[in-house]
C-alpha cells in the first residue's frame, strides 16, 4: 500500500516538470439559422473543464497540451454533440452548429471504458440522467433518483433508505462509484443507503452488466458511476468566481433540503466547496386501508395508512476540492463528508430504532501527459466509514449502539492509458484496496477483519468507420483476514460465543469481448460478453444473529458450517441490443442473459428464532440466472411536443429449487408526455410534463416471500429556466403520486405493515453564478 503512494508522488513530482506542449482552442457555435447560442455548455471531457458560451456564442480554452480529446457541447432544448478533436497547433478554430430537439440521450460515456467516448462506440448498455434531468429527477435518496431509469430499481426502507437494483442484482452485486473510487460502506445490508452527496454533481451514469473487467469484484450486476461538476479555470486573466444555491422541498414528509456550492478559478489553479443540509419528518402514506398478500394465498391482511411514526431523517454533507492544471496534465485534492441520523419505521408504533452514519473520504487524483500517445492516471482514495445502530432513542441520548461498525478503506488505481492513433486505444493498470473493520457494538454480526484485494488488468479498443472491438482481460487476488472476535458473552462477561482467525483466499480471471456495428450514424447495434465475479462479503461468510435493521435473524455460510470452503460468484452475461437516433425518434433496446455460479443470497428456512421471535434466514450459494430486458423510446412528433416509453423486464431463477430469487423486480413501464418551448420572452424552456407508472404484479416469488399486486401513479411538473448573473437558473415544480393512490411495491421492505408514500408536491430551485 505504502509503496504505491511513495510510487505516485514520484510520479506526480517527476510528471509536473515535464515540457509539453500546449494550445488554444477556440471556436462559436451557432443554431440551424446560424445565429450565435448563448449559454451553451462546451466541455473538454479527458481533462473535465468546462466553459459556457458568451453573448456572441463564443468559447474558448486555453493552454491545452497536445493529445485527443472529447469535446462535448451540449445546451438543453438542443441535440448535444460530440465529438474527438486533436489538438496539435498552438491556435485551433472549431464552431458547432446545434439542432433544437427535445430528445434527449447518452452521448458520451467514461464508465465502461475508463476513458471518455462517444456511446456509439460502447459496447455496453448505458444510460445517463445529465446535469439538467438529475436537477429535476433529484429526489430524497440516490437509489430513488435513479429507479425510472431502465433495468434500475430500488429496494426502499421507507423514503430515508434505498439500494439501487441493476437487473434484479443489488448490494455488493452493484458497484457505487464516486469520482473514480469504489464506494465502500458495509453495503451488504439490505437497510444500508449509499452514503453519497446528490449535490455538486454533474451527471450519474448507469451501466448495466458485468463490469468486474474495470472495478475488480462486486461488479457483477453493473456500476452507478457519479461523476461530480469539475473545477474552473481562468481563461482570460481575470479570477474567475463562481457557484450556485440549490433548495428544495417535499410535501410528503415536510423534507427541506439545502446547498451552497462557491469556487474560485485562477489560471492555473481550482478551489471550490460545497455544503448541505437535508431534514424530514415522518412520512405520509394515503390515509385508509389496504389488503396485502401473505404467504396463504386464502388470507389478506390489513395494513393501515397515515404517518409513519419514527421516519424521519437529518443530513448534513459538504466537501472541498483544489486542483492544479498546467502543460503536464492536472492534479486534484478533495474531501468529503456525509453525516446522517435515520429513525427506523417499524411495525411497532412505539418503536424508535435509528441509525447514526458518518462517512468521511479523502482523495488525490491526477492525469500526467507522458507523451502525444500515453498518459498516465493516478487514484488514491482514503474513506473512514462510522455506522451504528439503536434499538430505542434512549439507547442513541447514551451512545450505547447495539451494533457498531468502524470501516477504513484504502484504495490504489494506477492507469496507463494509450492512444496509439485514431483506431487503437485503451488502458492498462493495477489496483489495490485494504479494508480494516472493527465491530464494536454490543452485537457483532460480523468479525473483525483485515482484507486486501489487488488486481491487474488490460482493456483496448480498435474502433473503425462501421465497428468497434473492444477486449480486456482482468486478474484479481483477495486475502482475508478474519481477526479474532469475541461475538457473545453472558451476564457475567464469560464468553459463549468466539470467532477464531482464519485466513480465506480467493482469486477469479474476468474479462469481456464487445462489438459495435454502425451501418450508418444513426444505428448502432451492440453485443457484449463478460464474465464477472464477486467474493463472498465478511457478512455473507459469518454473519450470526438478530439484525435489526433487516427484521430477522441471519446465519452466514461459515457460520451454518465452520468448515465450509466459500466459491466466489462467478458470472457469464450476454447483451444483445440496438442505439437509433433519428430526427424525431429516438429508441434502445437491451435484451440480457446472465448466468451467476454459486450466487449468494439470503434463503428464508420458514423457522422462528425462539428468542426475538423473528424469522431465520441462511446465506445459501446455488446457480441463478438472470434475464430480460430494458427499452426505451423517444418521440418528437412536433417542436414542443416530446412522447416517451421506459421500461423493464427481468426473469430469475434458482437453481436449487427452480423458484424465483428473493426480492426479484415487477415488470415496470413509464409512459410521459411533455409539453416544451425553448423560449417564450424571458422564459427559457417552460415545460409541462405528464407520466404514469405502471407496475406489474408480482407472483414469481421464492416460496417463502410473499406476492405484490401491480399498480399505477401518475405525476405531474412544470418548470422553466431564467437567465441570472449570466448564468442559467431553474425552477422546478412536480407532484409525485399525483392521485394519492395506495399501494405496496414489491422492493419496499415495509410492504406488510405500511403502504408506500402518498401523494407530495416538490419544489426545486437551482441558481447558479459566476462573476
Amino acid at each position: 500500500m505504502y509503496r504505491i503512494i511513495i510510487l505516485a508522488m514520484l510520479i506526480f513530482v517527476g510528471t509536473s516538470n515535464a515540457e509539453v506542449l500546449t494550445g488554444e482552442l477556440k471556436g462559436k457555435v451557432y443554431d440551424t439559422d446560424n445565429k450565435p447560442l448563448k449559454y451553451v455548455k462546451v466541455t473538454l471531457t479527458e481533462p473535465g473543464i468546462s466553459v459556457i458560451t458568451d453573448d456572441k456564442g463564443e468559447y474558448s480554452f486555453k493552454e491545452i497540451p497536445y493529445g485527443l480529446y472529447n469535446i462535448l457541447i451540449s445546451k438543453t432544448g438542443y441535440v448535444s454533440k460530440n465529438q474527438l478533436i486533436e489538438v496539435k497547433e498552438a491556435l485551433m478554430n472549431l464552431n458547432y452548429q446545434l439542432e433544437s430537439s427535445l430528445i434527449e440521450t447518452s452521448i458520451i460515456d467514461v464508465t465502461s471504458s475508463f476513458e471518455a467516448q462517444d456511446i456509439s462506440q460502447s459496447t455496453f448498455s448505458l444510460s445517463t440522467l445529465n446535469l439538467k434531468t438529475l436537477t429535476q429527477e433529484r429526489s430524497h435518496n440516490l437509489s430513488t433518483t435513479i429507479e425510472n431509469i431502465p433495468g434500475v430499481n430500488s429496494i426502499s426502507t421507507g423514503i430515508g433508505i434505498g439500494k439501487p437494483v441493476i437487473r434484479g442484482l443489488s448490494s455488493n452485486s452493484v458497484l457505487i462509484v464516486h469520482d473514480g473510487v469504489k464506494h465502500e460502506s458495509q453495503q451488504w445490508g439490505d437497510e444500508h443507503s449509499p452514503e453519497v452527496s446528490l449535490y455538486d454533481l454533474d451527471r450519474i451514469e448507469i451501466l448495466r452488466g458485468p463490469a468486474s473487467l474495470l472495478y475488480g469484484s462486486e461488479g457483477i450486476g453493473g456500476v452507478v458511476n457519479i461523476i461530480s461538476k469539475p473545477l474552473q479555470f481562468s481563461g482570460t486573466g481575470k479570477n474567475l468566481i463562481y457557484g450556485d444555491v440549490d433548495l428544495g422541498g417535499f410535501s410528503v414528509n415536510n423534507e427541506g433540503t439545502g446547498n451552497v456550492m462557491l469556487g474560485l478559478g485562477l489560471k492555473n489553479v481550482g478551489f471550490k466547496g460545497h455544503l448541505g443540509y437535508r431534514k424530514s419528518g415522518d412520512v405520509s402514506t394515503p390515509d385508509g386501508t389496504l389488503l396485502v398478500n401473505t404467504l396463504n394465498p386464502l388470507i389478506k391482511d390489513t395494513i393501515n395508512g397515515g404517518m409513519l411514526s419514527n421516519s424521519g431523517a437529518n443530513e448534513i454533507e459538504g466537501g472541498v476540492s483544489l486542483g492544479y492544471r498546467g502543460s503536464f496534465g492536472y492534479l486534484d485534492a478533495g474531501f468529503e463528508t456525509f453525516d446522517r441520523e435515520i429513525q427506523m419505521h417499524d411495525a411497532d408504533p412505539l418503536a424508535t430504532g435509528n441509525q447514526k452514519l458518518n462517512t468521511k473520504q479523502f482523495e488525490l487524483s491526477g492525469n500526467f501527459k507522458l507523451s502525444k500517445k500515453y498518459h498516465l492516471e493516478t487514484i488514491l482514495s482514503y474513506q473512514i466509514h462510522g455506522r451504528k445502530e439503536f434499538e430505542t432513542i434512549e439507547d442513541k441520548d447514551l451512545n450505547n449502539p447495539n451494533l457498531n461498525w468502524k470501516l477504513n478503506t484504502f484504495q490504489g488505481d494506477l492507469r496507463l492509458h494509450n492512444d496509439l492513433n485514431k483506431y487503437l486505444s485503451g488502458t492498462f493498470g493495477i489496483s489495490l484496496t485494504n479494508m480494516v473493520n472493527q465491530s464494536l457494538g454490543i452485537e457483532k454480526l460480523i468479525p473483525n477483519f483485515n482484507s486486501t484485494s489487488f488486481g491487474i488488468y488490460g482493456f483496448e479498443k480498435y474502433n473503425m468507420n462501421k465497428f468497434t472491438f473492444s477486449a480486456g482481460l482482468r486478474y484479481d487476488f483477495k486475502k482475508d483476514n478474519i481477526e479474532s472476535t469475541i461475538m457473545e458473552t453472558d451476564s457475567v462477561g464469560n464468553i459463549t460465543k468466539q470467532i477464531n482467525p482464519r485466513s480465506i483466499d480467493f482469486s477469479a480471471f474476468s474479462g469481456s469481448f464487445g462489438i459495435v456495428f454502425r451501418p450508418n450514424d444513426m444505428v448502432d447495434i451492440f453485443s457484449n460478453v463478460g464474465r464477472g465475479w464477486r467474493a463472498p462479503s465478511e457478512f455473507e461468510l459469518y454473519v450470526d444473529g438478530v439484525h435489526e435493521g433487516t427484521n430477522r435473524v441471519e446465519r452466514g455460510i461459515i457460520t451454518q458450517n465452520p468448515d465450509a470452503s466459500p466459491i466466489p460468484e462467478s458470472s457469464l452475461n450476454i447483451d444483445l441490443g440496438i442505439r437509433t437516433r433519428f430526427k424525431n425518434i429516438n429508441a434502445e433496446v437491451s435484451l440480457f442473459n446472465n448466468v451467476v455460479n454459486d450466487f449468494i443470497y439470503p434463503s428464508p428456512t420458514n423457522e422462528v428464532d425462539p428468542v426475538s421471535g423473528l424469522p431465520i434466514f441462511n446465506v445459501k450459494q446455488d446457480k441463478s440466472t438472470f434475464r430480460g430486458l430494458e427499452y426505451s423510446f423517444q418521440y418528437q412528433p412536433v417542436s414542443y411536443l416530446l412522447l416517451s416509453l421506459n421500461g423493464d423486464y427481468v426473469f430469475t431463477n434458482n437453481k436449487a429449487n427452480g423458484s424465483p430469487l428473493p426480492f426479484t423486480p415487477p415488470m415496470k413501464n413509464i409512459i410521459e408526455l411533455r409539453f416544451q418551448k425553448q423560449q417564450i420572452g424571458d422564459i427559457y424552456n417552460p415545460y409541462f410534463k405528464l407520466s404514469a407508472k405502471i407496475v406489474s404484479g408480482q407472483n414469481n416469488v421464492d416460496p417463502f416471500e410473499t406476492t405484490t399486486d401491480g399498480y399505477t401513479i401518475f405525476n405531474a411538473g412544470i418548470g422553466m429556466d431564467v437567465i441570472f448573473a449570466k448564468t442559467v437558473a431553474s425552477i422546478d415544480l412536480s407532484a409525485d403520486n399525483l392521485a394519492d393512490t395506495k399501494y405496496v411495491d414489491h422492493l419496499s421492505r415495509f410492504k406488510s405493515f405500511a403502504m408506500n408514500p402518498g401523494r407530495s408536491f416538490n419544489l426545486k430551485v437551482t441558481v447558479p453564478f459566476q462573476f
